[in-house]
């Protein structure tokens, strides 16, 4: 959560994708993606399926744990239209219009707009290269 958490503060641009400068939603995943080292599908690929594009680079998972992406849809049972990254203690990192980059409360309204959770791949094993990046 360390990677996710430098981007706090990061203004909201659409489109955008450089910790620190300008961000969207689609942006912070891709930044953070890019911070572990992994490719993520294309810019035009995330904002046209988001949902197909995650299947991509990004394992399916049951229930949000920390570092997890989070798919949500502006209304309960839509289509998914928003990214952010699960945090610890009931809350999560997302790239707010207005305020850019932010932690919120997981609370009821997010979850019932929850519509997929995906973790990383080899996740045990990007959390041990993480650690040690943060060590060198």
């Amino acid at each position: 959560m360390r990677l996710a958490r430098a981007w706090l503060g990061t203004p909201y641009v659409e489109g955008a994708s450089q910790c620190g400068v300008a961000t969207d939603c689609v942006g912070l995943i891709e930044g953070v993606a890019r911070d572990l080292g992994l490719k993520a599908p294309s810019r035009t690929a995330l904002k046209h399926d988001l949902v197909s594009a995650a299947y991509l680079f990004l394992q399916p998972c049951e229930e949000p744990s920390p570092g997890c992406v989070i798919l949500f849809a502006q209304s309960p049972g839509g289509v998914p239209v928003h990214a952010g990254l699960m945090g610890e203690a009931g809350r999560f990192i997302h790239a707010h219009w207005t305020a850019g980059i932010v932690e919120n409360r997981y609370g009821n309204w997010f979850k019932a707009r929850t519509t997929h959770v995906f973790d990383w791949p080899n996740s045990n094993a990007l959390t041990q290269s993480v650690e040690q990046k943060g060590r060198s």
